[in-house]
């Protein structure tokens, strides 16, 4: 991996993904705020809205940083119905 993200959130988000999608593994947004809130992050159990914010700008901090994490990034994590947040738009 090149670089990493000042906001810390992001840089792990980016790691996380760069090693999940290496291996071919994709989890749901409600794995990824577990992970997180295991972390000492604070993301709703009710909603995964603050999380997909968090997510979304994650892959846009990482594309100007390095392309294969923000690739990683957007087809790594999953909504509840089993497709890419990204396609539902």
């Amino acid at each position: 991996m090149k670089n990493s993200i000042e906001n810390d959130v992001y840089d792990f988000v980016g790691k996380l993904s760069i090693a999940l999608y290496s291996q071919g593994i994709e989890i749901t947004l409600d794995s990824l705020k577990q992970i997180l809130n295991d972390r000492g992050e604070k993301y709703s159990e009710a909603s995964n809205l603050g999380l997909g914010k968090s997510v979304s700008a994650a892959y846009h901090a990482w594309e100007k940083v390095d392309p294969v994490v923000h690739h990683a990034i957007a087809y790594t994590f999953k909504g509840r119905n089993g497709s890419f947040p990204w396609m539902n738009r």
